[in-house]
């Protein structure tokens, strides 16, 4: 057993409840860019005001459904306790306190009073969590070349895409979250859940178990995980050959294996499935997800493979219908 093995550190996960009052005072057709930054894991942070008072660092998480707060900054903006919610994090469901956001910010984007839980910084990695509450509706890209997030509910032009490869995979929406229509893990036909809160791609029980009758993982290799609530658990994991996005490749990507709540809440625990995490995302050079269209948009490196971690490639010999019937796997969401 290792702990923090490969660089994986704290892990955000999805908390059930939405509470928003408002929705966002942005123009339809108006566009930001902010300046983000890393944290020690590799997720994305962006600057956020909370009731007026700010900038804070808070974790970019599509995997959300709730935005969170740590209990510091609570604490220091003397902010209003509500009642206890139940959490769902990426190790079980807990009952944890919350308090109330009058206004929370992010560059011209505002959402009113909101209902966050309040967890220690230690935990969540940064000064809060930045939910689907507070971003969807909206295209959302990452630009890790550059470190910059970009808001929008208008249209990516094609034009502003013109450098490299780029692909687009069609995707579904459940509860507020991205499931792409065509992705497979060696041969293996999953559903991908696009998720920029965790540090590390989580695939469920159903695709572990195929992985090891296949010989395709060791049963036995572990490393220790921590919720934003704290807990903490070994789980197994495997570096996996074949990890293919639409007609993108990726090799030798590491993934966790543990059967999440959000996989129950989206009927996955039986069929194969991953939350993609930053692990994966930032193998390219933007990222952008489209809720509102539910896209994903991918542009793949244009230094070349030697520049990222992973190896990404564009693939002409996605499996047809036929062969991902052969496999006995199920059917995508989004086809």
């Amino acid at each position: 057993m290792k702990k923090a093995l490969i660089g994986f550190a704290c892990m955000a996960a999805a908390a059930t409840g939405v509470a928003v009052s408002s929705t966002p005072e942005i123009p339809p057709s108006d566009s930001e860019t902010i300046e983000s930054e890393n944290t020690v894991d590799n997720r994305v942070t962006i600057p956020v005001s909370v009731d007026g008072q700010g900038p804070f660092d808070f974790i970019v998480d599509t995997g959300a459904e709730r935005t969170v707060i740590s209990r510091e900054l609570a604490e220091t903006l003397e902010l209003h306790a509500s009642e206890d919610v139940w959490l769902t994090t990426i190790l079980n469901v807990e009952q944890v306190p919350t308090v109330i956001i009058p206004r929370l910010g992010a560059g011209r984007r505002t959402v009113d009073e909101i209902q966050a839980p309040a967890l220690a910084r230690t935990d969540l990695g940064a000064a809060g969590v930045l939910g689907i509450d507070a971003l969807e509706d909206q295209q959302v890209l990452f630009d890790f070349e550059q470190d910059l997030m970009t808001f929008s509910e208008a249209q990516i032009e094609e034009s502003d895409w013109s450098e490299g490869d780029v692909i687009v995979v069609r995707a579904r929406q459940r509860s507020g979250r991205l499931v792409l229509a065509r992705a497979n893990v060696e041969g293996t036909r999953i559903h991908a859940i696009v998720d920029t809160g965790s540090a590390v791609t989580i695939g469920n029980n159903a695709l572990r178990e195929r992985l090891i009758r296949r010989g395709r993982m060791d049963p036995n290799q572990f490393f220790t995980i921590t919720s934003v609530t704290g807990s903490t658990m070994d789980i197994n994991y495997a570096f996996v050959d074949e990890l293919r996005i639409g007609s993108v490749r990726l090799n030798n990507l590491p993934i966790a294996f543990a059967d999440t709540e959000l996989f129950r809440q989206l009927d996955l625990l039986d069929r194969p499935a991953v939350l993609l995490g930053m692990n994966a995302l930032r193998v390219f050079d933007r990222v952008l997800i489209d809720f509102a269209n539910r896209r994903l948009r991918l542009q793949l490196p244009t230094g070349g493979p030697s520049d990222t971690p992973l190896l990404a490639q564009i693939v002409d010999d996605t499996p047809s219908s036929a062969e991902y019937a052969a496999t006995g796997a199920s059917r995508p969401i989004g086809d």
